[in-house]
């Protein structure tokens, strides 16, 4: 005798039923996927509109999808590695090649363009300038056909050119009246400068400049003028002491010692202090050695601490000469002073 089931056999139905619905919803999603996916986009080839949906990620993926092949010289815009997105256009040029006969020299080129004066602009020349140019300026290009141009015409090159960075002035009230420091020595720039030449016989004449585009912008050299008062009562008297002679007592330090001289077309004559610049004047930091104090330094002779400078920090001085020479016979060395003060 067979058992009895435990449940209705009605209870099963809808199992059976989900079963055959979900591989059915699966389709329907990827359907209404594939179609939510697909976008519209216009490709222009050459003047020649394509209206077309895809799902291509990219331009060069889509032009591979509508069986559009480009080669180096032609032109697609926007790039080939351009992101697609719905409503996109995207315009293909290809080249055409043609063959200037430029006084019987043969030039083959390749023209993004459709006319005869396309090819001229492709190779630098001025149309308007070329009246006599056979096939006429408007004849459409055809691929390999040879274009004839006189012995006169208008050339338009460029040349990329240097820019003197400029000079800033600014006041700083942390320095002392007539000093000055550089805060920034600035940068060169660069110009891309664009000529006309005239060519005659194949003898060119003088560039004449059309227009200019700047590439790098020059960056100011920046200096700081210092418009603090000027302290007063710095000893001058005797500042040019040459006496090799060094004295018997004081208190000794290293130091490394510099030079420099107000004949440097960069420096002002008048020191921190007020004294002017001349020699037996040292540049010192403060904190290490104050202003006003004499000193002895060894192949100098005596000198006064009465500048300071930018750069002078710590155990270090800048010795004052008449000329610039002295300075690179000094150049950089270093001492043990004597503090007389």
């Amino acid at each position: 005798m067979r058992a009895r089931p435990t449940r209705s056999a009605r209870s099963h139905k809808p199992q059976y039923l989900l079963a055959a619905l979900v591989p059915a919803l699966i389709v329907v999603l990827s359907i209404s996927g594939f179609v939510w996916a697909q976008k519209d986009v216009t490709v222009v080839v050459d003047g020649r509109t394509i209206n077309m949906k895809t799902q291509a990620s990219d331009v060069a993926a889509l032009l591979e999808e509508a069986g559009i092949v480009v080669e180096a010289d032609d032109v697609v815009t926007p790039s080939l590695e351009t992101v697609v997105d719905s409503g996109a256009t995207v315009v293909v040029r290809h080249s055409i090649p043609v063959v200037l006969d430029l006084s019987g020299s043969r030039v083959p080129i390749d023209v993004v363009g459709d006319t005869v004066a396309d090819a001229l602009i492709a190779v630098g020349a001025d149309p308007a300038s070329n009246p006599g140019v056979r096939p006429s300026l408007a004849t459409r290009l055809t691929p390999d056909m040879t274009i004839h141009v006189p012995d006169v015409f208008i050339r338009v090159t460029q040349e990329d050119e240097s820019v003197t960075a400029p000079v800033r002035l600014r006041k700083d009230s942390s320095l002392e009246q007539g000093r000055r420091e550089v805060v920034s020595e600035g940068s060169v720039g660069r110009v891309m400068k664009v000529y006309r030449v005239l060519v005659t016989n194949g003898t060119e004449g003088s560039p004449v400049l059309t227009t200019q585009h700047t590439i790098v912008a020059p960056r100011a050299r920046v200096i700081a003028v210092g418009t603090a008062k000027r302290s007063r009562g710095i000893p001058v008297a005797a500042l040019s002491s040459r006496d090799s002679k060094p004295p018997k007592g004081g208190r000794k330090m290293r130091v490394e010692a510099t030079a420099y001289s107000a004949a440097q077309p960069d420096l002002n004559d008048i020191t921190a202090t007020g004294a002017k610049a001349v020699r037996g004047v040292i540049a010192v930091d403060p904190r290490v050695i104050p202003l006003g104090t004499r000193v002895y330094v060894p192949g100098y002779g005596y000198a006064v601490a009465a500048d300071t400078g930018g750069a002078i920090k710590g155990k270090r001085i800048d010795l004052c000469f008449d000329t610039v020479a002295e300075c690179f016979k000094w150049g950089r060395r270093m001492v043990t002073i004597t503090i007389l003060d």
